[in-house]
């Protein structure tokens, strides 16, 4: 009884920690004012979007033997990794003026991102199966998305009035943030997981992806998570570009990113009671509003276009814990963080494919005609997955 309680005790301190590490960790004050920043410098949109191509890549090649070291040697060491080389990748684009500095930037940042994808939710999941509580996952997921939302929308206004004076200075904060939560990792506790590490890494990450293209609807799921990933993440590009045609100033585009993720976190927070009243309705709802928004944003000029921002942004904070539920139940905790990263391989690669491409048509057409690409060819993507869906059980 007496280990009992303290094992309860650890995971529920895993837990409080992670919450104020993601909530740190999220301040994110580089993404308001990223894309101005390297406009400032000369750089092109396509440029932007190869940049950022370069990170979806990175992130591409790291992510799945990341994820098999998670799942071997434990979340603890693969989120220190992540906080340090995320230091290093923001001060490289903080100071760097060339494309080659700022392509190294890109390339480190995505190599953070692999090691903390997949590894934070399975961290939160598995410790709460440890003492048979995996049933909250859903609403711990909620409340920890609802706290990195609004650490964001808070380190959107700092940018703001920060960028407002030199774009540097968030980045720079930025890159410090990773150095003052590492002592946080180290105090979690690495849950135990029910299923043995394989012996190689090639192994796991076969026997993982096996047990993917065994399981239809997880494959389906995690394809459609990436697809929903793939849309918010090139709509993100494009945001800042379209602010600043409007002609509103650094400081006004961090305030309206505090009310987006404001929107986002309410997204979020409201994600287990709304799912729990449409039930299966919400794979359909989440793509339909994505697409529908993206259109009129095409169609539409300001002000009506800036409000379908926070249409996307509600729908993305409801659709993380939403997915990560549907998804977590139905994969097993020792290849949990592999699985995940499995899906974010997919997202990455629709993500380095898509995204010059619609930076091309921005400089070559126009925003609204990236838009309408985008809307069309989410459409024709959901419509395929849904229609497989319809025919699993989700």
């Amino acid at each position: 009884m007496p280990g009992r309680c303290l094992l309860m005790e650890g995971i529920k301190r895993n837990i409080r920690l992670f919450h104020v590490y993601m909530f740190l960790n999220r301040l994110e004050m580089w993404e308001p004012i990223v894309v101005l920043l390297v406009l400032s410098r000369g750089f092109s949109l396509t440029q932007y979007a190869l940049l950022d191509s370069l990170w979806y890549l990175s992130t591409l090649v790291f992510e799945i033997p990341t994820g098999a070291v998670t799942d071997r040697y434990g979340k603890r060491i693969s989120l220190l990794i992540s906080a340090l080389t995320q230091s290093a990748s923001f001060l490289l684009l903080a100071f760097g003026r060339s494309f080659l500095l700022l392509a190294l930037s890109n390339v480190l940042w995505g190599f953070a991102s692999s090691f903390e994808t997949g590894t934070s939710s399975a961290f939160i999941y598995d410790s709460l199966k440890q003492v048979n509580r995996e049933g909250e996952y859903r609403r711990v997921m909620g409340r920890n998305t609802t706290l990195v939302f609004l650490a964001s929308a808070l380190g959107s206004i700092v940018a703001g009035l920060l960028g407002g004076i030199d774009l540097t200075i968030p980045i720079v904060i930025t890159a410090a943030i990773p150095l003052l939560t590492s002592p946080l990792i180290l105090l979690f506790r690495e849950p135990e997981v029910a299923d043995a590490p394989e012996p190689t890494y090639l192994r796991h990450i076969r026997q993982s992806t096996r047990y993917v293209l065994g399981r239809r609807t997880v494959a389906l799921l995690l394809l459609y998570a990436a697809i929903v990933g793939a849309f918010v993440w090139a709509m993100r590009d494009f945001y800042q570009p379209l602010l600043d045609s409007y002609g509103i100033s650094v400081q006004a585009i961090g305030m309206l990113y505090l009310l987006f993720k404001l929107c986002c976190s309410a997204g979020a927070h409201f994600a287990d009671p709304i799912s729990k009243r449409i039930g299966q309705a919400a794979i359909y709802l989440i793509p339909a509003c994505l697409v529908v928004s993206a259109s009129c944003m095409g169609w539409l000029t300001a002000p009506w276009a800036v409000g379908f921002i926070f249409v996307i942004f509600f729908v993305e904070g409801f659709s993380y814990p939403v997915l990560d539920a549907m998804i977590g139940k139905r994969i097993p905790s020792g290849k949990r963080a592999t699985i995940i990263s499995l899906g974010s391989v997919l997202s990455c690669l629709m993500s380095s494919a898509l995204n010059p491409v619609l930076g091309y048509i921005g400089d070559a057409f126009s925003l609204r005609t990236v838009f309408w690409v985008l809307a069309l060819g989410t459409l024709i993507a959901m419509s395929a997955v849904l229609g497989s869906l319809r025919r699993e059980t989700v």
